[in-house]
Protein backbone atom coordinates (compact mmCIF):
# COMPACT_ATOMS: atom_id res chain seq x y z
CA UNK A 1 0.00 0.00 0.00
CA UNK A 2 1.60 3.45 -0.64
CA UNK A 3 1.25 6.72 -0.01
CA UNK A 4 -0.43 9.16 -2.46
CA UNK A 5 -2.02 13.02 -2.47
CA UNK A 6 -4.50 14.54 -4.24
CA UNK A 7 -6.36 17.82 -3.38
CA UNK A 8 -5.52 18.49 0.01
CA UNK A 9 -5.52 15.16 1.13
CA UNK A 10 -2.43 12.82 1.64
CA UNK A 11 -3.54 8.84 2.03
CA UNK A 12 -2.61 5.52 1.65
CA UNK A 13 -4.40 3.40 -0.82
CA UNK A 14 -3.68 0.60 -3.23
CA UNK A 15 -3.33 2.18 -6.53
CA UNK A 16 -6.30 0.31 -9.36
CA UNK A 17 -5.73 1.90 -12.64
CA UNK A 18 -4.22 4.34 -15.08
CA UNK A 19 -5.67 6.88 -15.09
CA UNK A 20 -8.10 6.18 -17.08
CA UNK A 21 -11.22 3.93 -17.15
CA UNK A 22 -12.78 1.95 -13.94
CA UNK A 23 -9.40 -0.09 -13.20
CA UNK A 24 -9.32 -3.26 -11.20
CA UNK A 25 -10.92 -3.55 -7.26
CA UNK A 26 -8.23 -4.61 -5.12
CA UNK A 27 -7.01 -4.32 -1.54
CA UNK A 28 -7.84 -0.97 -0.34
CA UNK A 29 -9.11 0.36 -3.64
CA UNK A 30 -7.86 3.52 -5.11
CA UNK A 31 -8.36 4.70 -8.77
CA UNK A 32 -6.62 8.02 -9.63
CA UNK A 33 -8.95 8.13 -13.14
CA UNK A 34 -11.54 9.16 -10.41
CA UNK A 35 -9.85 12.58 -9.16
CA UNK A 36 -11.64 14.77 -11.32
CA UNK A 37 -14.82 12.94 -10.58
CA UNK A 38 -13.89 14.26 -6.47
CA UNK A 39 -12.83 17.96 -7.85
CA UNK A 40 -16.64 18.16 -8.91
CA UNK A 41 -17.90 16.90 -5.50
CA UNK A 42 -15.79 19.14 -3.97
CA UNK A 43 -16.91 22.47 -6.09
CA UNK A 44 -20.46 20.66 -6.29
CA UNK A 45 -20.56 20.65 -2.16
CA UNK A 46 -19.74 24.16 -1.84
CA UNK A 47 -22.46 25.34 -4.25
CA UNK A 48 -25.10 22.73 -2.35
CA UNK A 49 -24.49 24.36 0.80
CA UNK A 50 -24.60 21.01 2.21
CA UNK A 51 -25.22 20.70 6.40
CA UNK A 52 -25.65 18.22 8.75
CA UNK A 53 -23.95 15.19 8.33
CA UNK A 54 -22.51 13.37 5.22
CA UNK A 55 -21.77 9.73 4.84
CA UNK A 56 -18.98 8.30 2.62
CA UNK A 57 -21.06 4.98 2.46
CA UNK A 58 -18.22 3.01 0.55
CA UNK A 59 -15.35 4.42 1.55
CA UNK A 60 -12.42 2.38 0.46
CA UNK A 61 -9.43 4.47 1.61
CA UNK A 62 -11.88 7.42 2.35
CA UNK A 63 -10.05 9.65 0.07
CA UNK A 64 -13.52 11.40 -1.33
CA UNK A 65 -15.01 12.08 2.14
CA UNK A 66 -11.63 13.01 3.34
CA UNK A 67 -11.08 15.77 0.72
CA UNK A 68 -14.70 16.94 0.97
CA UNK A 69 -14.02 17.51 5.02
CA UNK A 70 -10.46 19.20 4.40
CA UNK A 71 -11.52 21.01 0.98
CA UNK A 72 -15.51 22.03 1.42
CA UNK A 73 -15.27 21.97 5.16
CA UNK A 74 -18.21 19.12 5.53
CA UNK A 75 -18.75 16.72 8.70
CA UNK A 76 -18.17 13.10 6.94
CA UNK A 77 -18.69 9.72 8.97
CA UNK A 78 -17.27 6.93 6.76
CA UNK A 79 -18.53 3.27 6.41
CA UNK A 80 -16.95 0.30 4.31
CA UNK A 81 -17.61 -3.73 5.12
CA UNK A 82 -13.51 -4.31 4.75
CA UNK A 83 -11.75 -4.42 8.35
CA UNK A 84 -8.47 -3.42 5.89
CA UNK A 85 -10.34 -0.69 4.69
CA UNK A 86 -11.11 0.76 7.80
CA UNK A 87 -8.74 0.63 9.40
CA UNK A 88 -6.89 2.26 7.05
CA UNK A 89 -9.31 5.06 6.69
CA UNK A 90 -8.21 5.54 10.69
CA UNK A 91 -4.55 5.55 9.91
CA UNK A 92 -5.53 8.44 6.66
CA UNK A 93 -7.43 10.13 8.82
CA UNK A 94 -4.86 10.72 11.04
CA UNK A 95 -2.21 11.56 8.25
CA UNK A 96 -4.79 14.54 7.37
CA UNK A 97 -5.05 15.71 11.75
CA UNK A 98 -9.02 14.42 11.62
CA UNK A 99 -11.27 12.88 13.92
CA UNK A 100 -14.47 11.56 12.31
CA UNK A 101 -16.47 8.39 12.83
CA UNK A 102 -16.17 4.79 10.79
CA UNK A 103 -18.07 2.24 10.53
CA UNK A 104 -17.58 -1.64 9.72
CA UNK A 105 -20.47 -2.79 8.30
CA UNK A 106 -22.22 -3.04 4.91
CA UNK A 107 -23.55 0.58 4.55
CA UNK A 108 -27.27 -1.15 4.02
CA UNK A 109 -27.03 -1.83 7.81
CA UNK A 110 -25.65 1.45 8.40
CA UNK A 111 -28.74 2.83 7.04
CA UNK A 112 -31.28 1.09 8.57
CA UNK A 113 -30.12 2.40 11.76
CA UNK A 114 -28.95 5.89 11.67
CA UNK A 115 -30.20 8.81 8.89
CA UNK A 116 -27.81 11.24 7.26
CA UNK A 117 -28.38 14.33 5.60
CA UNK A 118 -26.44 13.85 2.81
CA UNK A 119 -24.93 10.40 1.75
CA UNK A 120 -22.41 9.61 -1.10
CA UNK A 121 -22.30 6.61 -2.70
CA UNK A 122 -19.51 5.59 -5.19
CA UNK A 123 -19.36 1.65 -6.08
CA UNK A 124 -17.28 -0.12 -8.01
CA UNK A 125 -19.81 -1.24 -10.55
CA UNK A 126 -23.43 -0.47 -10.56
CA UNK A 127 -25.61 1.50 -7.48
CA UNK A 128 -28.42 -0.41 -8.28
CA UNK A 129 -28.02 -2.48 -5.09
CA UNK A 130 -27.82 0.26 -2.80
CA UNK A 131 -29.97 2.78 -3.81
CA UNK A 132 -33.24 2.28 -1.67
CA UNK A 133 -31.17 1.79 1.33
CA UNK A 134 -29.46 5.20 0.65
CA UNK A 135 -32.96 6.84 -0.01
CA UNK A 136 -34.46 5.52 3.04
CA UNK A 137 -31.16 6.46 4.98
CA UNK A 138 -31.72 9.74 4.19
CA UNK A 139 -33.82 13.34 5.97
CA UNK A 140 -35.72 15.07 4.21
CA UNK A 141 -34.38 17.02 2.16
CA UNK A 142 -30.96 15.20 2.31
CA UNK A 143 -29.11 15.16 -0.79
CA UNK A 144 -27.73 11.73 -2.13
CA UNK A 145 -24.94 11.74 -5.05
CA UNK A 146 -24.74 8.50 -6.79
CA UNK A 147 -21.81 7.35 -9.16
CA UNK A 148 -22.03 4.22 -11.93
CA UNK A 149 -19.36 2.99 -13.51
CA UNK A 150 -21.67 0.17 -15.28
CA UNK A 151 -22.32 2.55 -18.38
CA UNK A 152 -22.22 -0.77 -20.60
CA UNK A 153 -25.45 -1.28 -19.16
CA UNK A 154 -26.53 1.74 -18.78
CA UNK A 155 -25.65 3.07 -21.83
CA UNK A 156 -26.90 0.48 -24.68
CA UNK A 157 -24.30 -2.08 -24.82
CA UNK A 158 -26.43 -4.68 -22.37
CA UNK A 159 -30.20 -4.19 -23.10
CA UNK A 160 -30.71 -7.27 -21.51
CA UNK A 161 -29.07 -6.09 -17.91
CA UNK A 162 -30.19 -2.52 -17.90
CA UNK A 163 -33.80 -3.67 -18.47
CA UNK A 164 -33.77 -6.24 -15.56
CA UNK A 165 -31.31 -3.53 -13.23
CA UNK A 166 -32.78 -0.54 -13.90
CA UNK A 167 -36.20 -1.63 -15.30
CA UNK A 168 -36.02 0.58 -18.69
CA UNK A 169 -34.51 0.44 -22.21
CA UNK A 170 -31.02 1.91 -22.94
CA UNK A 171 -30.02 4.11 -25.98
CA UNK A 172 -26.69 3.74 -27.70
CA UNK A 173 -25.21 6.71 -29.51
CA UNK A 174 -23.85 10.29 -29.19
CA UNK A 175 -27.46 10.68 -26.47
CA UNK A 176 -26.41 7.42 -24.66
CA UNK A 177 -24.63 8.76 -21.55
CA UNK A 178 -27.84 11.36 -21.03
CA UNK A 179 -30.29 8.28 -21.33
CA UNK A 180 -27.70 6.31 -18.94
CA UNK A 181 -28.40 9.17 -16.55
CA UNK A 182 -32.33 10.03 -16.96
CA UNK A 183 -32.58 5.75 -16.56
CA UNK A 184 -30.56 6.12 -13.21
CA UNK A 185 -33.21 8.77 -12.28
CA UNK A 186 -36.11 7.26 -13.53
CA UNK A 187 -35.07 4.06 -11.08
CA UNK A 188 -34.16 6.68 -8.24
CA UNK A 189 -37.71 8.35 -8.65
CA UNK A 190 -40.06 5.16 -8.59
CA UNK A 191 -38.08 4.00 -5.46
CA UNK A 192 -38.53 7.22 -3.45
CA UNK A 193 -42.20 7.17 -4.88
CA UNK A 194 -42.52 3.60 -2.77
CA UNK A 195 -41.71 5.60 0.22
CA UNK A 196 -43.88 8.40 -0.01
CA UNK A 197 -41.02 10.93 -1.71
CA UNK A 198 -40.00 12.71 -4.56
CA UNK A 199 -36.87 13.51 -5.97
CA UNK A 200 -35.08 16.52 -7.42
CA UNK A 201 -32.17 16.29 -10.12
CA UNK A 202 -29.49 18.74 -9.16
CA UNK A 203 -26.51 18.00 -10.97
CA UNK A 204 -25.86 14.95 -13.04
CA UNK A 205 -23.54 14.38 -15.83
CA UNK A 206 -20.79 12.31 -17.26
CA UNK A 207 -17.14 12.11 -16.74
CA UNK A 208 -14.77 9.96 -18.25
CA UNK A 209 -15.94 6.04 -17.57
CA UNK A 210 -18.39 7.29 -15.28
CA UNK A 211 -21.92 8.78 -14.49
CA UNK A 212 -23.19 11.00 -11.83
CA UNK A 213 -25.94 12.23 -10.38
CA UNK A 214 -26.98 14.46 -6.99
CA UNK A 215 -30.93 14.83 -6.60
CA UNK A 216 -32.65 16.35 -3.16
CA UNK A 217 -35.44 13.54 -1.47
CA UNK A 218 -38.54 15.90 -1.80
CA UNK A 219 -42.14 15.17 -0.90
CA UNK A 220 -43.76 13.07 -3.11
CA UNK A 221 -44.04 14.75 -6.76
CA UNK A 222 -46.19 13.80 -9.79
CA UNK A 223 -43.52 13.61 -12.32
CA UNK A 224 -44.57 11.56 -14.86
CA UNK A 225 -41.71 9.08 -16.59
CA UNK A 226 -42.07 8.66 -20.35
CA UNK A 227 -39.56 7.56 -23.62
CA UNK A 228 -37.47 9.42 -26.03
CA UNK A 229 -37.11 8.26 -29.10
CA UNK A 230 -34.92 8.00 -31.80
CA UNK A 231 -35.45 11.53 -33.15
CA UNK A 232 -35.31 12.49 -29.75
CA UNK A 233 -38.72 13.34 -29.40
CA UNK A 234 -40.27 12.21 -26.41
CA UNK A 235 -43.28 10.25 -26.54
CA UNK A 236 -45.79 8.82 -23.92
CA UNK A 237 -45.58 5.13 -24.83
CA UNK A 238 -42.71 2.71 -25.63
CA UNK A 239 -42.28 2.81 -29.21
CA UNK A 240 -39.23 0.35 -30.68
CA UNK A 241 -35.81 1.79 -30.83
CA UNK A 242 -36.98 4.41 -27.57
CA UNK A 243 -35.27 4.47 -24.32
CA UNK A 244 -37.18 4.46 -21.15
CA UNK A 245 -39.28 4.71 -19.14
CA UNK A 246 -36.81 7.53 -18.04
CA UNK A 247 -36.43 11.00 -16.37
CA UNK A 248 -37.97 13.96 -18.86
CA UNK A 249 -37.76 16.62 -16.41
CA UNK A 250 -34.45 18.92 -15.81
CA UNK A 251 -31.37 17.29 -14.66
CA UNK A 252 -28.68 19.82 -14.11
CA UNK A 253 -30.24 23.31 -11.74
CA UNK A 254 -28.08 26.21 -13.34
CA UNK A 255 -27.76 27.94 -10.71
CA UNK A 256 -26.11 25.56 -9.30
CA UNK A 257 -23.69 25.47 -11.46
CA UNK A 258 -19.98 26.45 -10.26
CA UNK A 259 -18.65 29.32 -11.43
CA UNK A 260 -14.89 31.40 -11.29
CA UNK A 261 -12.76 28.34 -12.21
CA UNK A 262 -10.44 27.72 -14.84
CA UNK A 263 -8.86 24.79 -16.81
CA UNK A 264 -10.76 21.67 -17.44
CA UNK A 265 -12.71 22.49 -14.36
CA UNK A 266 -13.54 25.63 -15.67
CA UNK A 267 -14.52 24.75 -19.19
CA UNK A 268 -16.34 21.16 -18.03
CA UNK A 269 -18.64 23.91 -15.87
CA UNK A 270 -18.86 26.33 -19.02
CA UNK A 271 -20.84 23.49 -21.05
CA UNK A 272 -22.49 22.29 -18.33
CA UNK A 273 -24.28 25.26 -17.89
CA UNK A 274 -24.99 26.12 -21.00
CA UNK A 275 -26.95 22.93 -21.51
CA UNK A 276 -28.96 23.27 -18.52
CA UNK A 277 -32.02 24.59 -19.91
CA UNK A 278 -32.00 22.61 -23.11
CA UNK A 279 -34.12 19.99 -23.77
CA UNK A 280 -33.74 16.16 -23.24
CA UNK A 281 -31.57 14.02 -26.05
CA UNK A 282 -28.71 15.01 -28.28
CA UNK A 283 -27.90 15.30 -32.24
CA UNK A 284 -25.22 13.73 -33.43
CA UNK A 285 -22.73 16.52 -35.66
CA UNK A 286 -21.86 14.13 -38.18
CA UNK A 287 -25.55 13.13 -38.66
CA UNK A 288 -26.88 16.36 -38.94
CA UNK A 289 -24.06 16.79 -41.67
CA UNK A 290 -25.05 13.13 -43.47
CA UNK A 291 -28.45 14.63 -43.86
CA UNK A 292 -27.66 17.95 -44.73
CA UNK A 293 -25.06 16.29 -47.62
CA UNK A 294 -22.64 18.21 -47.08
CA UNK A 295 -18.53 17.07 -46.92
CA UNK A 296 -16.45 17.42 -43.46
CA UNK A 297 -18.82 18.60 -40.57
CA UNK A 298 -18.05 22.16 -39.67
CA UNK A 299 -17.20 22.36 -35.91
CA UNK A 300 -19.32 22.17 -33.04
CA UNK A 301 -19.18 25.02 -32.03
CA UNK A 302 -20.21 27.10 -34.92
CA UNK A 303 -23.15 24.72 -35.64
CA UNK A 304 -24.40 25.77 -32.12
CA UNK A 305 -23.63 29.81 -32.74
CA UNK A 306 -25.76 28.92 -36.24
CA UNK A 307 -28.50 27.60 -34.88
CA UNK A 308 -28.61 30.53 -32.00
CA UNK A 309 -28.64 32.97 -34.60
CA UNK A 310 -31.48 31.53 -36.19
CA UNK A 311 -33.44 31.38 -32.91
CA UNK A 312 -33.22 28.20 -31.35
CA UNK A 313 -31.62 27.51 -28.22
CA UNK A 314 -28.67 25.14 -28.75
CA UNK A 315 -25.57 24.21 -26.80
CA UNK A 316 -22.60 21.51 -26.51
CA UNK A 317 -23.15 19.35 -23.95
CA UNK A 318 -20.68 17.39 -21.09
CA UNK A 319 -22.42 13.99 -22.76
CA UNK A 320 -20.92 13.54 -25.62
CA UNK A 321 -18.29 15.47 -28.08
CA UNK A 322 -20.40 14.98 -31.26
CA UNK A 323 -23.21 15.79 -29.17
CA UNK A 324 -26.01 19.44 -29.95
CA UNK A 325 -28.37 20.26 -27.41
CA UNK A 326 -31.42 21.85 -29.15
CA UNK A 327 -35.09 22.50 -29.90
CA UNK A 328 -34.43 23.47 -33.76
CA UNK A 329 -36.32 20.82 -36.34
CA UNK A 330 -34.80 18.64 -38.60
CA UNK A 331 -35.24 21.37 -41.09
CA UNK A 332 -33.85 24.27 -39.21
CA UNK A 333 -30.80 21.67 -38.17
CA UNK A 334 -29.76 21.69 -41.87
CA UNK A 335 -29.83 25.09 -42.46
CA UNK A 336 -27.57 25.71 -39.49
CA UNK A 337 -24.73 23.37 -40.51
CA UNK A 338 -25.04 24.64 -44.22
CA UNK A 339 -24.76 28.03 -42.70
CA UNK A 340 -21.92 26.84 -40.04
CA UNK A 341 -20.18 25.22 -43.17
CA UNK A 342 -19.52 29.08 -44.67
CA UNK A 343 -17.99 30.29 -41.76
Amino acid sequence: MKEHQEGRAIFKANLSGKDKGPGKAKGVFYNPAMEMSRDLHVAFAKELEIEGIVLDGLAASGIRGIRLILEAGLNVEFCDTSTLATNTIAENLKLNGIESTIYNKPVEELLQEKKYDCIDIDPFGTPAPFLEAALKGLNDNGILGVSATDTAVLCGAKPSICMKRYGANSMKKVAAKEIGIRIMLSKMHSMASEIGKGIQPLLCYSEGHHLRVFVKLTKKNNVELKWINTDMEIVEEEEYGAGGPLWVDKIIEKELVPSNYEGKLGKFFETLSEEANGPPGLYDINDIARIAEIGQTPQRNKIVKCLKELGHFASSSIFSPLGIKTTASKIERTKAIKLAQSL
